[in-house]
């Protein structure tokens, strides 16, 4: 065995080296797995060969003779079912299944013959026949028929009429559909179909891309993650070449052809990839090299020899992955498959051996099955890489993804747990400093999502703040925030001592000042930040709150202190030392109320008292409110009215407008309304009053209607009040100046002692003050029609 390097250079390598790294970063989505369902090859002239105990060992049971395509198919457990050269399918007793005959392939055909599950059924399988005279056809096979030997649900379905003799399977992203591809003859045409749940869609999607195919022969593989296709194309014997494109598994999409093409690889054939999908391997027609091709350059790294042995076959067929890990290959009319130990290996030491297996007296020809690779997903991951730039306070974040297709990845990254506004590629340059994380998804087949970790990332940078000390006024706190550097703050009030710290104070700040703050690196003095923050303040004045004394007649007095732009916050402090919050305070007790101002804007606050003084009204009360009496019987008799005693009081006695008198006791001789009214000293008055009625028998009729009383719910002549005696019933009449009856009471019984009427409203609402009209009908039995009075009454509120 022997290995040449031969690297392939030239202007459109370059460029297929750039198209193929720029593919590359894709990453890898998922691992190749070569399942027991491909572990029985049957191939060649009755060769055949099982690895379901883990290694290679040699079948000689097979039926099958074709000179290149052919396919097999086993159940997971390693169980043969059927396999078939395009043409015929044989059971797993090596009998021609019923019905199973006149497929369409052709033995002369590189790939003939196709086995795809259906939905990953071991139930249902299509198989695809090739060849260039018939094009494209497929069977569907029922495994549940004749007994479990398998038997055709329908064949001879035409999926086009024009291919080479290429065609192969990769998994959908969604590891249950798959994609049929072939292609045309004489043109660049891929077509690819999608085998779903329901089955073929006959619609290919065509894709015109890379390389017209002038010839028919050479295999067309997938790589093993479904992401790249390899193609050779040759006639078999003069010319060809190897053609790499990207795959895309969720659209179907073929594109970013590169073609290698070197006369040591004329008559290119078999093509397989490394299982890492790191190298390509190559055979060809005319010769018995096989060449070791990196897949990211596309440039051969060694070529290696296979020993020749007995027959005179030139060239080496197909080359296929096994479920072993190792690449087999076909040499024809040989008693041996050559292998390749360890594929990802690159150069020489990847381990060809020319007699690999031993095929037990058989032949191989130059086909070999193909095996659909199972895409099992790779455990994703993402990751943050943090790079420093040249410039000061410049660094570059890259998402770092493993095992997603990076062409459906949507990025977001965070700073401190918030979103990065704009932040949607796959890096960043912060602009500021803060843990910073990705958050990605796939949006393939699977939706997948991601968070990294926090990666720290610290700038030359301050975010200076500014805050007024609450009860400070004009003391404010100044916060560089500063990250990554050395502090160095200047301003009015600022001494050196504490230039260097991050946070201080400076106060008696007033008017309008500017602070700055500069943050310089460490290690490199030229890269620095330098940032200004503006304080303004101003004192406001103080609170005054007018007047500053006060007094009232009665047992409390409110007090209140109307908030201004200024200041908005109060607190009282009362006489007996306890404090109250807010503007407005009930004075209980005579004394000095102090009231304290605050500006939460501010910080301020301003003090001031109120002096307030109460004066207790006079306690005035006549025993009496009504007295019978009876001065015509005794014209000599007096009655003493007695207001009670207040001290320094003075008093007034009124009765029917004229004063009567002017002390605490009064003597009176005649009926009528006696009102007694006391001062204080301090101005606080009191009244009350006495109805002296007459007593004499017979009672003479008699009303006593009042011209005014104030509903105003101070508890003192709230209700229209008639006296009234020698009445048996009364209707009483109210009307506003419109001459609308706002009260009315019939039939009712006026008393001597007060008949309460009105109380100032009009259907449950108070009526305004002022003059209305009333209309009282008085009935007595020994009246011959009722007695009307009317007149005006005020209203006062």
């Amino acid at each position: 065995m022997g290995c040449i390097d031969n690297y392939f250079r030239g202007e459109w390598a370059n460029l297929f080296i750039v198209g193929l790294l720029i593919s590359g970063l894709l990453g890898s989505p998922a691992q190749a797995q070569l399942s027991q369902s491909y572990s029985n090859w049957y191939f060649g002239e009755g060769a055949g060969v099982t690895f379901s105990g883990g290694t290679g060992q040699t079948l000689t049971d097979g039926n099958l003779h074709t000179r290149e395509g052919c396919a097999s198919v086993s159940n997971e457990k390693g169980q043969l079912l059927f396999y078939t050269d395009g043409s015929t399918i044989w059971n797993r007793n090596h009998a021609v299944m019923s019905g199973a005959t006149g497929l369409g392939g052709s033995s002369a055909s590189t790939q003939s013959a196709l086995i795809v599950p259906y939905q990953n059924s071991t139930g249902r399988f299509y198989v695809f026949s090739v060849s260039p005279a018939t094009g494209v056809q497929y069977a569907i096979v029922n495994m549940t028929l004749a007994g479990g030997m398998g038997g055709l649900e329908t064949k001879n379905k035409v999926v086009t009429a024009s291919s080479t003799e290429k065609i192969t399977a990769i998994r959908h992203c969604n590891n249950l559909n798959s994609w049929i591809i072939t292609h045309e003859k004489g043109n660049n045409v891929f077509r690819v179909n999608l085998l779903n749940d329901n089955g073929l869609i006959p619609d290919a999607t065509q894709y015109a891309v890379g390389s017209v195919h002038q010839q028919s022969k050479g295999y067309m593989k997938p790589s093993h993650d479904g992401k790249k296709l390899a193609v050779a194309v040759s006639d078999g014997t003069t010319g060809g070449f190897l053609e790499v494109l990207n795959f895309d598994n969720k659209t179907g999409a073929i594109s970013n052809p590169a073609k290698l093409t070197d006369p040591a690889i004329d008559g290119a054939y078999g093509v397989e990839f490394s299982g890492d999908n790191t190298l390509i391997y190559l055979s060809t027609l005319v010769n018995k090299k096989i060449y070791q091709i990196s897949a990211d350059k596309l440039a051969v790294n060694a070529t290696l020899s296979v020993q020749l042995q007995q027959n005179s076959s030139k060239g080496v067929g197909a080359l296929q992955l096994a479920v072993d890990g190792r690449i087999y290959g076909a040499l024809p009319d040989q008693e041996y498959l050559m292998a390749i130990n360890q594929p990802n290996q690159a150069g020489p030491g990847c381990g060809l051996v020319s007699q690999g297996i031993y095929l037990g007296g058989k032949t191989s020809a130059a086909g070999l099955p193909f095996v659909l690779d199972e895409q099992t997903p790779l455990p994703p991951a993402v990751t943050v890489a943090v790079q420093k730039l040249a410039d000061c306070n410049k660094f570059q974040l890259d998402a770092r993804v493993l095992n997603l297709d990076l062409a459906y990845i949507i990025y977001q990254w965070y700073v401190d747990g918030n979103a990065v506004t704009g932040a949607t590629g796959a890096s960043l340059q912060p602009m500021k400093s803060g843990r910073y994380s990705v958050k990605i998804r796939e949006t393939k087949c699977r939706d997948v999502q991601l968070t990294s970790a926090e990666v720290p990332v610290t700038l030359v940078d301050a975010n200076p703040k500014v805050t007024a000390i609450p009860d400070s006024c004009g003391t404010f706190s100044l916060v560089a925030h500063a990250t990554g550097g050395v502090v160095k703050w200047t301003g009015p009030g600022i001494e050196p001592a504490r230039s260097q710290l991050d946070s201080i104070i400076v106060s008696a700040v007033n008017g309008s000042q500017t602070y700055q703050v500069r943050v310089s690196s460490r290690d490199d003095s030229t890269c620095f930040t330098q940032k200004s923050v503006p304080v303004s303040f101003r004192t406001p004045s103080p609170y005054q709150i007018l007047p500053s004394a006060r007094s009232k007649c009665g047992d409390t007095l409110v007090i209140n202190a109307p908030p201004t732009s200024d200041w908005n916050t109060f607190r009282w402090r009362l006489p007996d030392g306890s404090s109250l919050p807010g503007s407005t305070v009930t004075a209980q007790r005579s004394g000095i109320y102090h009231l304290m101002a605050l500006s939460t804007a501010t910080g301020c606050k301003s003090e001031s008292d109120v002096s307030v003084s109460l004066y207790p009204n006079p306690a005035v009360n006549l025993p009496n409110r009504r007295l019978d009496t009876c001065f015509t019987t005794n014209p000599s008799a007096l009655l003493r009215l007695d207001a009670g005693a207040v001290p320094n009081g003075l008093y007034t006695w009124v009765r029917e407008g004229t004063v009567i008198g002017n002390s605490q006791l009064q003597t009176v001789d005649d009926y009528g309304v006696y009102r007694v009214t006391v001062r204080t000293p301090a101005g606080c008055m009191a009244s009350d009053s006495v109805r002296i009625l007459s007593s004499c028998p017979p009672l003479p009729p008699m009303l006593s209607m009042p011209d005014a009383f104030s509903p105003n719910g101070d508890a003192m002549n709230d209700d229209l009040v008639i006296y009234a005696s020698g009445i048996d019933q009364a209707n009483l009449f109210i009307y506003n100046r419109w001459g609308e009856v706002v009260y009315m009471i019939s039939e009712a019984t006026p008393t001597p002692s007060g008949w309460h009427t009105w109380d100032g409203t009009y259907k449950g609402q108070p009526v305004e003050g002022g003059t209305y009209t009333y209309r009282l009908e008085l009935k007595r039995a020994s009246f011959v029609k009722p007695v009307v009075r009317q007149g005006i009454i005020q209203l006062i509120r």
